[in-house]
């Protein structure tokens, strides 16, 4: 059961961006009412399915669910205080991003390149995946953990795509020289290399604990 409704949510988060470049590329006038409530709620789906997917996949559910199984066992305390790290790390990304915005001397037509953004170029992205991560090891779940790879590989894919056809035909030059100035996209140095150094001790204790 727990299986199919994270296939479920997987679809509707994918889905979701899907419906989000169907309508940037078919339909013109983009200030229609529903146009706007969908692009209104199209952050509120994506971060509902990233928390609800850790939640539903925890082991502390396993009363509810017995097919929730514990990934970390012995070492879960541990990685409970790192995925509280990575969710407050992804938070204040996110605060951050939304404080850049709502700074007065920057107008919607305005290329922001201060704050947060002198790091990372998407740093709502970065948030909500980080907060993913950290989410997935306090949920103690092998299945988000597996998960976390692709929803990151996806975020950095529509990154991509939103610059290519969103921002550089908007800024020309000065996005060209934002992103050289700025080149990571989502994960910042030297979180990246972090990442990979948690992931390979994700897997050594994973081994153990099932072995």
């Amino acid at each position: 059961m727990i299986f199919i409704l994270t296939i479920i949510l997987v679809i509707i988060f994918f889905s979701n961006f899907s419906l989000y470049w169907i309508l940037f590329h078919k339909v013109k006038e983009k200030k229609s009412k529903v146009i706007k409530l969908f692009y209104r709620s199209f952050p509120i789906i994506c971060v509902f399915v990233l928390i609800t997917i850790p939640i539903i996949n925890s082991s502390f559910l396993r009363v509810i669910f017995p097919e929730n199984s514990s990934y970390f066992g012995d070492y879960w305390n541990l990685f409970a205080l790192l995925g509280i790290a990575f969710m407050i790390i992804g938070i204040n990304f996110v605060k951050k991003a939304k404080k850049a915005y709502k700074n007065k001397h920057i107008t919607r037509s305005d290329l922001i390149t201060s704050g947060i953004f002198r790091i990372i170029r998407h740093p709502i992205y970065s948030g909500w995946i980080i907060f993913y991560l950290g989410a997935a090891l306090i949920s103690d779940s092998l299945i988000s953990l597996i998960l976390c790879p692709f929803f990151y590989v996806f975020l950095e894919f529509h990154a991509l795509v939103k610059e290519k056809l969103v921002f550089v035909p908007r800024y020309g030059d000065k996005y060209e020289k934002f992103k050289e100035k700025t080149p990571n996209r989502i994960i910042p140095t030297p979180l990246n290399l972090l990442l990979i150094i948690i992931v390979f001790i994700i897997v050594y204790v994973g081994f153990i604990n099932n072995n």
